[in-house]
């Protein structure tokens, strides 16, 4: 009886994850570690912070992005939070997301998704 119970919880866990749309891709692309840090206010798009990154630099990134990123569609370069960050378009599945990679390789990344 607890195998068939735990066999519906994973799959209503599966259905559930199969109804997520590209927030849930860009989640899964940075791993485990990631926060979910608001919503930038010139994008609309969920703003999440991965591995070592704080939501105040994170939204601090996704606000400098967000400047310049219509006026360059292959993605930019910006200064953000004492640091250079390369941001782009990822793809992802089904949906694609934005996201910026410190430039001195720490590793961290923010994400822009909807």
């Amino acid at each position: 009886m607890g195998s068939m119970r735990a066999r519906v919880f994973v799959g209503a866990i599966g259905i559930g994850l199969l109804c997520v749309s590209g927030g849930g891709t860009a989640a899964a692309a940075q791993g485990a570690s990631v926060r979910y840090c608001g919503a930038d206010p010139a994008s609309g798009l969920g703003v999440l912070a991965g591995k070592g990154v704080t939501c105040g630099v994170a939204r601090q990134v996704a606000a400098a992005y967000t400047k310049v990123w219509h006026g360059a569609p292959t993605g930019a370069e910006v200064h953000a939070a004492g640091a250079r960050w390369k941001c782009g378009e990822r793809r992802g599945n089904p949906d694609p997301y934005q996201a910026c990679v410190e430039v001195k390789g720490s590793g961290r990344v923010v994400t822009l998704s909807s």
